[in-house]
C-alpha cells in the first residue's frame, strides 16, 4: 500500500486549518504551514507541532505531499514563489484543472474537498466527500489512501466533472445561502425573528434525504398559484432586487413541471 506521511500546506484559510486538524487527528504527520500571512501560518504550526515560514523556507526532503490550499486567484502567486517541485504537490480547488500545477512539476494532482468551511466550526470530515486527480496512477493511490483515514467518502474525479461539482455546490449552497439571508432580510425588516423559518428551512433539507429535489419542490409556483404569485411580487415592489429574483424563480420552477 502506498503512503502518504508527511504533508505541509500552503495557506493557512479556512480549509487548510480544517483538513489540518483531520489529517492530524488520523497520525497524519505535519511538517509545516507556509505563506504570506505570518500570524496565522505560526498559529496552525504551533497547533500542530510543525514549522512555520515563507514559501522559500519548504524542505522538499522532508515530504511526501505539499497541498496548496489558497483562494484561487492567489494561486497563480504561490507558484511564482515555489521552486520546481519534485515531490506529489495538489490544491484544494473545486474549480481549477491540475494542470495549473504542472508549471512546478510532473507529479500533482487535486485533493478538494466538498464541503463549505468556517474557521469557527468545526465539521466532520468522515461525512465529507473528497474529490481526487493527480497524473500519476501510484500518486492517486496515495492519494487515496490517505483520504480514507479521514473520510469513507473518497472520489476519483477528472477535472471537468469536479469544476461540474462545483458549479452543482454553487448553486446548492452558495446560491440557497444567499436566498436564507434575503429570508432573514424580509423577516427582521418586519420584526419577525429569523427563527420563525428555520424549521421550514430544516425540513426542506431533510426532505432531499429520501426524495428527489425535483419531487420535493411545493410551493404556489409548483401549484402554478398565479394569484399567490401576482401578491407577492406586488408586495415586493419596494425591493426591486428581491422582487426580481423571485420573478426569475418562480417562472423558472413553472417551467420545470412541464
Amino acid at each position: 500500500m502506498l503512503e502518504i506521511n508527511k504533508i505541509a500546506f500552503i495557506g493557512s484559510g479556512n480549509v487548510a486549518t480544517h483538513m489540518a486538524q483531520a489529517f492530524f487527528k488520523a497520525g497524519i504527520h505535519i511538517i509545516g504551514f507556509y505563506g504570506r500571512n505570518q500570524q496565522s501560518t505560526q498559529e496552525l504550526a504551533l497547533k500542530y507541532h510543525a514549522e512555520w515560514g515563507a514559501i522559500s523556507d519548504i524542505k522538499y526532503t522532508v515530504l511526501d505531499l505539499l497541498i496548496i490550499s489558497v483562494p484561487d486567484h492567489a494561486i497563480e502567486e504561490v507558484l511564482k514563489e515555489l521552486t520546481t517541485c519534485p515531490i506529489l504537490i495538489t490544491h484544494t480547488s473545486g474549480s481549477l484543472s491540475m494542470e495549473v500545477l504542472q508549471i512546478k512539476g510532473d507529479r500533482f494532482g487535486v485533493c478538494y474537498p466538498l464541503q463549505t468551511f468556517s474557521k469557527e466550526k468545526e465539521v466532520d470530515f468522515s461525512k465529507i466527500p473528497m474529490m481526487l486527480e493527480a497524473t500519476r496512477e501510484k500518486d492517486l493511490e496515495a492519494l487515496m489512501n490517505l483520504a480514507k483515514k479521514i473520510s469513507p467518502k473518497v472520489y476519483k474525479l477528472n477535472s471537468p466533472q469536479r469544476k461540474k461539482i462545483h458549479i452543482a455546490a454553487v448553486f446548492a449552497a452558495n446560491f440557497s445561502n444567499y436566498l436564507y439571508h434575503i429570508a432573514e432580510d424580509l423577516l427582521l425588516k418586519n420584526d419577525i425573528p429569523f427563527e420563525v423559518i428555520q424549521p421550514l428551512i430544516e425540513e426542506t433539507s431533510a426532505k432531499i434525504k429520501s426524495l428527489s429535489p425535483y419531487e420535493a419542490q411545493t410551493g404556489p409556483a409548483h401549484r402554478n398559484d398565479q394569484e399567490t404569485i401576482d401578491a407577492h411580487i406586488k408586495d415586493l415592489e419596494d425591493i426591486p432586487e428581491y422582487q426580481e429574483i423571485y420573478k426569475l424563480l418562480s417562472q423558472r420552477i413553472k417551467e420545470s413541471r412541464k
